[in-house]
């Protein structure tokens, strides 16, 4: 069992290394759900579906769709995330398409639609909405599934018009969301990238194309499987100096001399990561 774990770690790493030499830098952001978590509206749903009328449940399913696409606008949005179920990964890595692999991340990402309430104006004229999201992120190699990150956002009805029908005033209420949930992707999410060697500059995999700015800090960690086991340790830290597409040429803010010896010793089954330092850096 130990081998043919072994042998799936290593098939990732090889496939990831072809990930990077096309030079595709977006994180791929696992869709575990979205899902209506409004008790009224789910028992509404659930009663009517018992009594033969599906129009209630069709409604909830096409609310968890326009929130999926606007999580899905957003993260692209930001140029450093895709979002993407279990089943399209599968099909990329199949058809050995450009994704990145656990060497970057392996993050999980949910959605709770935990109220969407609706007004109905007097006179037919339409309806308002207003909706109240948990967004949550997790890391899927953490066996707790405790969430890294966890952000609620609440639609503004002030900035929403009228529409003519729900699904409309669903769409209307979300596009109040737009600026937070960007926000969201681009200031609380890591993102994370590979440093190496190449020709007399240091580089990491992350670039203008992922919003990462000059000056810009990233930590660096040695990550090593052996015998089917992730290892992580820091080593040190970089500094963005020159900024290009996809890639930027860094300096040592912390463990030079380390990091240095260390580069020459990896293998396929080790590399060295580096995490933006949100928090140090903007």
């Amino acid at each position: 069992m130990k081998k043919i774990y072994l042998l799936f770690v290593m098939l990732t790493l090889a496939l990831g290394v072809f990930a990077q030499s096309k030079g595709k830098n977006a994180m791929t952001l696992r869709l575990v759900d979205i899902k209506v978590t409004d008790g009224t509206l789910v028992n509404i749903a659930k009663e009517q579906e018992a009594k033969g009328n599906t129009k209630p449940m069709d409604m909830i399913r096409i609310y968890e769709g326009n929130v999926r696409a606007k999580l899905d606008e957003v993260a692209k949005a930001s140029g450093r995330f895709e979002i993407s179920d279990e089943n399209a990964l599968e099909a990329l890595r199949a058809e050995k398409i450009e994704y990145v692999s656990s060497k970057q991340n392996d993050y999980t990402l949910s959605c709770d639609i935990n109220s969407c309430q609706f007004t109905r104006r007097a006179g037919g004229a339409g309806y308002s909405c207003v909706l109240r999201l948990k967004v949550s992120i997790s890391d899927a190699r953490d066996s707790t599934a405790a969430a890294l990150i966890s952000r609620e956002f609440i639609s503004d009805i002030k900035k929403t018009a009228i529409r003519p029908n729900r699904d409309a005033a669903c769409q209307e209420a979300l596009a109040t969301l737009t600026e937070p949930l960007t926000d969201f992707f681009l200031n609380n999410i890591p993102v994370y990238g590979l440093l190496s060697y190449e020709g007399d500059e240091y580089v990491i995999t992350c670039g203008e194309s992922l919003n990462i700015r000059k000056g810009d800090q990233f930590q660096v960690s040695l990550i090593k499987y052996s015998g089917g086991e992730r290892q992580s340790e820091v080593v040190g830290a970089v500094k963005v100096q020159d900024l290009r597409a996809s890639t930027s040429a860094v300096s040592f803010t912390e463990g030079k001399d380390r990091i240095i010896e260390l580069i020459p010793t990896l293998d396929a089954n080790s590399f060295l990561q580096c995490r933006l330092l949100l928090l140090k850096s903007r």
